[in-house]
């Protein structure tokens, strides 16, 4: 049994059924993926994106639960605002044998993290450079917002990853399209090759809004592939 070290806290987190920002709120996606090691399956990922309002004064919400079964779940809230795609907050929830809790925030160029685990409490703080990206390690619909920044050449990017209380930069080359079996049905699909620094390499396929279909760590056998089309 995975030991619910925060309480009712993911209830606060993760409300995939209800709207996050309030009324006037667009689905940009939700879904789920499966999540495999070495080929086997080893559990699911369920997310939601919603976006409110247009232009500078837009927020988006990423929210999404990771349960992998007797290993440790996650549970994360990511919100981003503006035409960039600007992180604001961050919340992980980390439930398990060894849970966690992290909350951040940005505020003037840094990434400013609340730790909280059963030994106690910390803070981190590093550079949010321009164009920042919000990636945790283990979460797989967060790659959308470095999708969003996709165009038709090469382009590095700097990733913060609270879980490992660090930030890389990471370089992202765009490849041909392709089409991928997603559900039983064909859809095109970008494919993008993430190196980040002192980080396995990863791929990740997108769909022409960005959304993200598959996502694959070849040195660690792992890969996340979505149950249905997004849309369907």
């Amino acid at each position: 049994m995975k030991a619910h070290f925060f309480g009712a806290t993911s209830a606060l987190l993760l409300a995939l059924a209800s709207s996050p920002v309030g009324a006037q709120t667009t689905v940009v996606d939700e879904g789920t993926f499966v999540l495999r090691e070495n080929g086997r399956e080893v559990g699911r990922e369920v997310f939601a994106i919603r976006r409110s309002g247009t232009g500078p004064g837009a927020v988006v919400i990423a929210q999404g639960r990771v349960d992998l079964g007797e290993a440790d779940d996650l549970v994360t809230s990511l919100e981003v605002s503006g035409e960039g795609f600007r992180p604001a907050t961050y919340a992980v929830q980390v439930e398990g044998a060894e849970p966690q809790r992290i909350a951040g925030r940005v505020a003037g160029g840094r990434f400013s993290a609340r730790i909280i685990s059963p030994a106690g409490e910390m803070m981190r703080e590093y550079l949010a450079g321009e164009g920042a990206v919000i990636v945790d390690e283990g979460v797989a619909h967060q790659y959308y917002f470095i999708a969003q920044q996709l165009g038709e050449s090469s382009f590095t990017v700097p990733l913060i990853i609270p879980r490992q209380s660090r930030q890389v930069s990471a370089s992202v080359s765009v490849g041909a399209a392709e089409s991928l079996t997603i559900g039983g049905q064909q859809i095109a699909a970008r494919r993008l090759e993430v190196r980040p620094t002192g980080l396995p390499d990863r791929t990740v396929w997108v769909d022409a809004q960005g959304r993200v279909l598959r996502l694959e760590i070849p040195d660690r056998g792992m890969s996340a592939e979505r149950v249905a089309v997004p849309g369907s």
